[in-house]
């Protein structure tokens, strides 16, 4: 008997471990079939609460949210030309679960002006692009100027007395400036703001001459601020009596403007084609359109390989336009 019991054992032990081993199977495809998402998404936007970027992201985190069935919480993470929000999802795990919604100048404008903490071309993976931005160049009314032309004459008489904004150092607008300046010949001093909206209130308050933005367009349409051109090869659809740069004579000033949703590096594919997905389906929705609309943008979806594709076109064209001008954060 005591022969018997001795080999019954270690059968016994092999009994349990194949029992637990069974369950451990079981549990497992379960867990790696778990639907994307099942927690909260956390949306680093690149810009402080109140302007453009960020009502384009507060407008894709409720959509997002309902389409994917979980929420997508917007977390802002304003300064350094988007840097820092860049910075923070290059670092993130690539789960899915931190994503970036961002312009293409902190991928193809900031690394060619200042040192950043990530590389623009190899830290992220291309998600979708969201859409592209209206853009116009308006003054402050007390500014005795109302077209383009005066602004130009009255900077070449008064150099150095003008001073122009925008959302920072490296941003798509401060590039675009500069070759509007150095086309027209005039001299304007550079106040970098930590995004656009408070810019355009220290413009609405008089402490800003002019700038280039999206967020101006309202309130021109308002009658708060006097805009002067159009950015793009046509005119806006809510101001069609400006006329865009090309038809004033500065027809080099042609960038292009995007936001887009971006994760870190890594990101699973099923990942990325879930999220793909939610914003190809959110921009075919009449309301979430109209609500980018008001905000003056033009939704325009990308897939994850034309948004990659593009932001490495702008990456070099934008390089190259920086390098040609002489374009520095100073």
């Amino acid at each position: 008997m005591s022969i018997t019991a001795t080999r019954a054992k270690p059968a016994g032990r092999r009994c349990l471990l194949l029992f637990f081993a069974l369950l451990a199977g079981l549990a497992l495809p379960r867990a790696a079939s778990a639907a994307y998402p099942d927690r909260p998404i956390r949306m680093i936007v690149a810009y402080p609460p109140g302007g453009t970027g960020d009502l384009v992201g507060r407008v894709v985190a409720e959509a997002l949210s309902s389409r994917l069935g979980a929420p997508v919480v917007v977390e802002n993470q304003g300064g350094a030309g988007g840097a820092i929000a860049a910075r923070a999802v290059a670092r993130a795990a690539p789960d899915g679960y931190t994503i970036l919604l961002a312009g293409n100048a902190i991928f193809a404008i900031l690394p060619h002006m200042a040192r950043v903490e990530y590389d623009a071309l190899r830290d992220f993976a291309a998600i979708a692009n969201i859409s592209e931005s209206q853009r116009l160049l308006a003054a402050r009314l007390t500014l005795p100027v109302t077209t383009l032309p005066e602004l130009v004459r009255y900077g070449r008489s008064h150099p150095g007395k003008l001073n122009y904004g925008s959302s920072g150092i490296g941003s798509t607008l401060h590039v675009m400036t500069e070759m509007f300046r150095r086309e027209a010949g005039v001299e304007a001093v550079h106040i970098p703001f930590r995004g656009s909206a408070p810019a355009i209130q220290a413009m609405l308050s008089g402490d800003l001459d002019f700038m280039i933005d999206t967020g101006v367009i309202q309130h021109v349409r308002q009658g708060r601020l006097r805009g002067l051109a159009a950015v793009g090869d046509q005119r806006l659809p809510e101001l069609p009596d400006i006329p865009t740069l090309a038809e004033l004579g500065y027809p080099g000033v042609r960038t292009s403007g995007w936001q887009a949703l971006l994760g870190p590096a890594g990101l699973p594919q099923p990942v990325v084609a879930a999220l793909s997905t939610g914003v190809e389906a959110m921009l075919r929705d009449a309301a979430v359109v109209e609500r980018l609309g008001q905000i003056g943008v033009v939704p325009s979806y990308r897939d994850p390989a034309r948004l990659e594709a593009d932001l490495r076109e702008d990456h070099r064209q934008f390089g190259a336009v920086i390098r040609d001008n002489g374009i520095t954060a100073e």
